[in-house]
């Protein structure tokens, strides 16, 4: 399973079944074509893979699919994140292969439809670094309508899915998956639940059980169909889309000498072994893979973070490659507000802050990178790039600034 360090053991049952699900919109000769999974996350280059065999089977241009993971950690391993275990390729076919189905699915069932936009009050959210810390206190809602009533039902909150802890083996969607659940049998409709800035938002009930996931399912569901009444029409006059790569700058290495750290390492591997706490050794484990890793550090100074925009309408969906600081989407949405933040898009480098709280410190910047793949994270010099970045594709798109 994926999503913990600590976790002891392997999945031993399916409390929720995890989907991919897939809305594709058309409007004259232009198409697009929007997935959200029930994973942590997936890799740039599975996501390529899938869009890649899409654009084989449907002839949609590449930068028209946008592929977001719901983020639960509930859920298989599905990138190799350190000291979680080895991803199985079979499993990421079989993921591939479920993409690809779904959006040729949903291509060739094309219905005419009205969409209605709304923001729903959403009160789940905790910041989870500090107690009066920002977060995001709405849902956005669009609902697609034919004449026989609704046909997918999008919903966008930025929450890390961490109802159930580490101590959980069932597989599950966690709350938001309990919360699509819970749509699709009120409406019968396709829920699509798109993640946002999530980075350092947990919600108020976590390392609990399946009591407490279906609960604050029910609740973001009934804030989803509530929404319906106050809802706008969206005219949709085309479609557009753009995707833009940077080198974001990665933070320098440690000023310990290499050798000293994978020392540390095997020092700190060495005194949990012992403990009866199987989940600090494995935690202890990952920390000393990540030294090991270090220690023969060759990487290079940056990493590379897509940033997609797909407009229906006045409205845009921006997709980032990674964990993103809750303000992120603050900001954006302050000065447009039908802009849609979908994090864990299109892959996942991990974690993205704002820069003023590097000087903060806690396990979004010192240790959570070491979960992911590389050794470092990114840098505070990169918030400047991806929003002056994300100036650039919104223009493209027609829509203002973000600052």
């Amino acid at each position: 399973m994926g999503g913990y360090w600590e976790r002891c053991g392997t999945a031993t049952q399916i409390d929720m079944p995890l989907y991919a699900r897939a809305v594709v919109f058309v409007r004259g000769a232009q198409r697009c074509a929007l997935v959200s999974l029930d994973l942590v996350a997936l890799s740039a280059t599975v996501v390529d893979d899938i869009r890649r065999q899409i654009v084989d089977r449907t002839g949609m241009d590449e930068a028209a699919v946008m592929v977001c993971a719901s983020h639960t950690h509930s859920g298989p391993l599905t990138l190799d994140y350190r000291g979680m275990g080895a991803v199985d390729p079979i499993y990421i076919e079989r993921i591939v292969r479920a993409v690809v189905q779904a959006v040729e699915k949903a291509a060739s069932a094309l219905e005419s439809v009205h969409l209605h936009y709304a923001r729903a009050g959403v009160d789940l959210g905790v910041n989870r670094r500090t107690e009066d810390g920002p977060v995001v206190p709405h849902a956005h809602v669009v609902w697609c309508e034919s004449a026989r009533g609704p046909l997918a039902i999008l919903l966008q909150y930025a929450c890390h899915p961490v109802v159930l802890g580490a101590s959980n083996l069932c597989i599950s969607g966690d709350f938001v998956g309990a919360a699509a659940r819970h749509i699709e049998a009120a409406t019968g409709a396709t829920a699509l639940y798109f993640n946002g800035a999530c980075g350092d938002i947990n919600p108020r009930l976590t390392q609990l059980d399946a009591g407490a996931v279906s609960l604050l399912g029910k609740e973001l569901a009934t804030a989803t169909l509530g929404a319906r009444a106050g809802a706008q029409q969206i005219e949709v006059r085309g479609l557009r889309w753009l995707q833009r790569r940077i080198d974001l700058p990665l933070r320098a290495p440690s000023g310990v000498r290499r050798q000293r750290l994978l020392q540390y390492g095997k020092w700190l591997w060495r005194s949990t072994i012992k403990r009866a706490d199987e989940g600090a050794r494995r935690a202890a484990r990952a920390r000393w893979e990540w030294a090991r890793d270090v220690a023969s550090d060759g990487a290079p100074a940056t990493r590379s973070f897509a940033l997609h925009g797909m407009a229906i309408g006045s409205l845009v969906f921006l997709g980032f490659e990674g964990e993103m600081f809750v303000r992120y989407q603050l900001d954006i949405e302050a000065h447009n507000p039908r802009v849609v933040c979908c994090g864990l898009a299109n892959g996942c480098i991990g974690y993205v802050p704002t820069a003023d709280e590097y000087a903060r410190g806690g396990y979004e910047i010192e240790e959570g990178y070491k979960v992911y793949p590389g050794t470092r994270g990114v840098g505070a010099e990169s918030e400047a790039m991806i929003r002056a970045a994300t100036d650039e594709v919104l223009a493209a798109l027609g829509v203002g600034k973000t600052v």
